[in-house]
């Protein structure tokens, strides 16, 4: 890909790719305990949109901890859009958050972009030229310098007549680009250390073009230095762990500070409890009636059992079944006729999402969606010898999202593209069941041929499968979560979740 090629790019950074699916998933480790995986639906223009998702996790049941799913997930969904919206000059606090969100929007898409490129030129089947492949890494590193420089110059230079409020977000907008560029040299740092590291018969020949690149990384990454330092904003120090944590910080109030403007207000109810009261007092007029009709039966043979002790014992054996049945009647029957309320409904929570007051005056509904969360238990055939009968026993949970996205031109002509819908999932319960982090293993030292033990890490996997449909498109997702007693380590992908380069139409450099 040469340098006059950077319209692909463009189209990329832009979303508008042909190539790009209606619904595009993503699943990864959000921190030491929680995965985390999302998914994101098409604002449709016409009629409203049907989707679904399906998440399933396999634990190994002797690591499993009985636990509420609901209570274990936290999720939350916002509006979404890959360009400044084209409806003039941004003058409100809103207009100015949600340009800014644009534009780290796509500073993460050049820096996925990037990471790619990284990817598909140390594979083994890559065969291009070193000096395209330079000038390939250059245009996505251009490209997020250029996007920050439109974004500055729309967004933070002032106006006559802007309100306090409007300069000072003015300020935090220009402060959270430079925060966002940040993370995108770091991410195309890091995709070339993988470059640099990969193990194909050719790698040792990129490296010129990766301490090239790195050199033009260096550049931008000291000219953004040097304009936070002329701004007074906080910049890391790597010989201050007080600095890093401050840095740290304030990337995060300015992350939360930008996205709370496209959040949805989520209204959900639990479809059990919202007819629990009238499942509960149909199943005690049952289980009552029941229990008249045995006390009214057994008052007639009482007379005749007065001078007979057995006969009494008898009577008040029989008396204290049919109460005890009662309550066990009361029970089964209540958890039946929840069983049929999440089958009649076809789900077992029920969430609407309605777009903020200062967003859609009428905060009309832009999304809706009925969830499911099971648990069961399934044998999967023994990993060491599958034809000799053993079985693992492992827990299934499996979540069930089926949604409709409702068309908005409002929403639309301001930018927005996209609902996501994040899920992330608390696996810290099974912490405490599972083996040390690390295990000694004995190994023979080669100089003094003495046996010295070293610490191994001791992981679990558990395999993670996703299903999207979406727009008549499917797409299946396999992976398998590493973790160890101290959290999540990294997830390992047998698929990746998103189009390559070459499927977007952007040949491989």
């Amino acid at each position: 890909m040469a340098i006059a090629e950077l319209s692909e790019a463009d189209r990329y950074l832009a979303g508008e790719s042909t190539g790009e699916r209606q619904g595009r998933v993503r699943v990864g480790v959000h921190d030491a305990s929680r995965l985390e995986w999302s998914l994101s639906v098409p604002l449709p223009t016409e009629a409203p949109l049907d989707y679904s998702l399906h998440v399933e996790i396999q634990i190994p049941t002797n690591t499993f901890v009985r636990h509420t799913p609901w209570d274990q997930m936290q999720a939350f969904t916002r509006l979404d859009g890959p360009a400044l919206a084209q409806t003039g000059d941004a003058v409100s606090i809103d207009q100015l958050r949600r340009g800014a969100l644009a534009m780290a929007n796509q500073l993460a898409r050049a820096s996925d972009g990037f990471a790619r490129h990284c990817r598909l030129a140390g594979s083994l089947f890559a065969t291009a030229a070193h000096s395209e492949l330079e000038d390939a890494l250059t245009i996505w590193i251009e490209a997020a310098v250029r996007i920050s420089l439109e974004a500055r110059s729309k967004l933070t230079c002032p106006t006559e007549g802007d309100p306090a409020e409007v300069e000072r977000e003015r300020q935090l907008v220009d402060e959270y680009i430079s925060v966002r560029l940040l993370e995108a040299l770091a991410g195309a740092e890091r995709g070339l250390a993988g470059l640099a590291s990969s193990k194909s018969t050719h790698a040792a020949r990129v490296k010129p073009v990766v301490a090239a690149v790195e050199s033009r990384l260096a550049e931008v990454l000291s000219e953004e230095l040097g304009y936070r330092e002329a701004r007074g904003f906080t910049n890391a120090d790597p010989t201050s762990p007080e600095a890093l944590e401050a840095y740290l910080e304030r990337s995060s109030l300015l992350k939360k500070h930008f996205q709370e403007v496209l959040f949805l207000d989520p209204e959900s109810f639990q479809v059990a409890e919202r007819a629990y009261h009238w499942i509960a007092g149909f199943v005690a007029v049952v289980a009552s009636t029941w229990a008249f009709a045995w006390q009214f039966a057994l008052a007639s043979q009482a007379n005749a059992a007065e001078t007979v002790s057995s006969g009494l014992i008898t009577l008040a054996v029989i008396a204290g079944l049919v109460y005890a049945a009662k309550d066990r009647i009361k029970e089964i029957g209540r958890n039946w006729m929840t069983r049929r309320v999440h089958r009649v409904w076809g789900a077992q929570r029920v969430t609407r999402y309605r777009a903020p007051a200062r967003r859609l005056p009428g905060r009309d509904i832009v999304a809706s969606a009925r969830e499911s969360f099971n648990q069961s238990v399934a044998t999967l055939p023994d990993p060491l010898n599958a034809e000799s009968g053993a079985t693992v026993p492992v827990t299934v949970l499996s979540y069930d999202h089926r949604g409709q996205v409702v068309p908005h031109a409002q929403l639309h002509g301001t930018g927005v593209r996209r609902v996501k819908h994040v899920f992330r999932y608390d696996l810290s319960p099974m912490f405490a069941r599972l083996d040390d982090a690390t295990k000694p293993v004995p190994v023979l030292d080669d100089v003094s041929r003495k046996v010295r033990f070293i610490d191994a890490p001791r992981c679990y996997r558990v395999p993670i499968k996703l299903r999207v449909e979406c727009a008549g498109e499917k797409y299946e997702e396999a992976a398998t979560l590493v973790l160890h007693k101290r959290g999540l380590e990294r997830l390992d992908r047998e698929k990746d979740s998103n189009p390559s380069l070459a499927e977007i139409g952007i040949e491989p450099g």
